[in-house]
């Protein structure tokens, strides 16, 4: 559920801009919402058609770093070659998404897609968390309260017996919420270490294409591979949709970012959380416990807390895997 306010933001001018919402970006959020909805989905259809966790996310972060690089090619952008760059791929394509990938489609095997929607959706609060930890953004009370909402939510997805379908299932959930610690990580470090004078689809490119580097060795080394020489089947279809949707969207996010600004674009969470869980009952014909609508609802009120008033405020919305 995946993100990237300060992190994607294409130029240093956004923080002085004059950005004005207009009734195109409203649709625009709610598309990519949806789209993103839709890959967790997607993510669950995959595993459940026999794809392993470690090959389907090789396969989509390969889909989405070539579709960035066509889009790159397309707009006759260059990478440069430094040093910065490589190291903020090394530890955005780890930590925000190799690992959250090979996590988001082993819970997506365990878990219901609007579980795993609503445990993606706490990314926003464990970045405004580590951000104030190290300084980087001010404690203030109204966002604190917005943290300790939030992690009152995760607790109602992890805590009661009758939360989850099924017993047992409460540490993918717990693997879902340390998949969002990771992004947090990521987005906490690229908002202090964000390479000068490059714009985010080539930052972009990057963190895919390191993070395909990375889950390349494993996944040969452990035979999880999905082929693309051979008849083609639902894990493969689902696994290109989930990339193509996520690189759609991340796309739309960038031109939202641009245009009207890091706070209003920071609004996606509530679509895709939504989304994610709408997804799930159509798709699955899922249903959820009180304790879930509870933490819905819990998550959405924390984000609203945690989300800052200025534009110059540092906040996050991570593409989820």
């Amino acid at each position: 559920m995946a993100g990237d306010m300060d992190r994607q933001q294409d130029t240093a001018s956004l923080a002085t801009a004059p950005v004005r919402v207009r009734p195109r970006h409203y649709v625009l959020l709610l598309l990519m919402g949806v789209l993103w909805g839709l890959a967790l989905s997607l993510a669950k259809i995959g595993v459940e058609a026999g794809g392993h966790p470690v090959g389907m996310g090789l396969w989509q972060v390969v889909t989405s770093s070539t579709l960035m690089l066509v889009l790159m090619l397309l707009r006759g952008r260059r990478l440069p070659l430094r040093g910065d760059i490589a190291r903020f791929g090394l530890v955005c394509g780890g930590a925000g998404v190799a690992f959250p990938a090979i996590a988001l489609f082993w819970c997506a095997l365990y878990l219901p897609a609007g579980v795993v929607a609503i445990a993606f959706a706490s990314m926003p609060l464990f970045t405004y968390l580590l951000s104030a930890m190290l300084g980087i953004e001010p404690a203030h009370r109204r966002r604190l309260l917005g943290v300790g909402i939030g992690l009152a939510a995760m607790a109602l997805l992890v805590l009661p017996d009758s939360a989850l379908p099924e017993p047992g299932l409460a540490p993918w959930v717990l693997l879902a919420l340390v998949a969002s610690v990771s992004m947090s990580v990521e987005n906490t470090y690229a908002g202090g270490f964000r390479p000068p004078g490059t714009g985010s689809m080539e930052l972009s490119f990057v963190r895919q294409a390191t993070a395909a580097l990375m889950l390349a060795p494993l996944a040969f080394a452990t035979g999880t591979t999905v082929t693309a020489f051979e008849s083609w089947g639902v894990a493969q279809y689902a696994a290109t949709g989930n990339g193509l949707l996520s690189g759609t969207a991340f796309t739309i996010l960038l031109y939202v970012i641009r245009t009207a600004g890091p706070v209003f674009a920071s609004q996606t969470a509530y679509v895709i959380t939504l989304a994610g869980v709408a997804w799930g009952m159509i798709l699955f014909g899922e249903t959820h416990s009180v304790y879930i609508w509870s933490a819905l609802l819990l998550t959405l009120l924390g984000i609203s807390l945690v989300r800052p008033e200025a534009p110059r405020s540092r906040i996050a919305v991570s593409e989820p895997g």
